[in-house]
């Protein structure tokens, strides 16, 4: 690693990812598996072999990406784009909120070959709208009354929610 005098630019050459089986990390409290997630995602994929990996901590919080939002559109985003189906999933074996952070998930990352060429300059139009609720140490029927009124104010706009 290596950090210029002003402190601006850094230039880091990584060794071999290795990837792996049954790997464990604890995230803390700190900060959401979200944030650890992006990077290991973005290495990951470079590795000499698929990664197995279980993070355990905080699953949701304000201001990193939710597991949900990783498992519903990161996933099939790049199963889409970069065509690795086989051997990539999340599952999210429980959920964590702060304080208690004790959530855990399991991510399985294959390898990729090759990246394809991307092209998102046509943005398209909104067709539908999905999304996740759930509540921690409250009753269910608060979830439920979040759906209902997400989906009347959605409703207006979307047919499809």
């Amino acid at each position: 690693v290596e950090i210029n005098e002003s402190g601006t630019a850094l230039k880091y050459k990584p060794g071999v990812v290795v990837g792996g089986r049954r790997v464990t990390h604890d995230c803390g409290g700190g900060r959401a598996v979200g944030y650890f997630l992006e990077a290991v995602l973005c290495v990951s994929l470079f590795a000499k072999k698929p990664l197995d990996l279980t993070l355990t901590g905080i699953t949701n919080d304000e201001c990193d990406i939710s597991v949900d939002t990783f498992r519903t559109i990161t996933l099939p985003m790049m199963k889409r784009n970069f065509g690795c189906d086989e051997g990539l999933s999340l599952t999210i074996v429980r959920r964590g909120a702060p304080p208690g952070a004790n959530g855990e998930i399991n991510v399985k990352l294959p390898i990729l070959k090759e990246l394809k060429l991307l092209d998102w300059t046509d943005e398209g139009l909104v067709k539908r709208v999905r999304g996740v609720a759930f509540t921690l140490r409250l009753s269910p029927q608060t979830g439920n009354r979040l759906v209902d009124a997400a989906r009347g104010v959605l409703n207006k706009f979307l047919p499809d929610v």
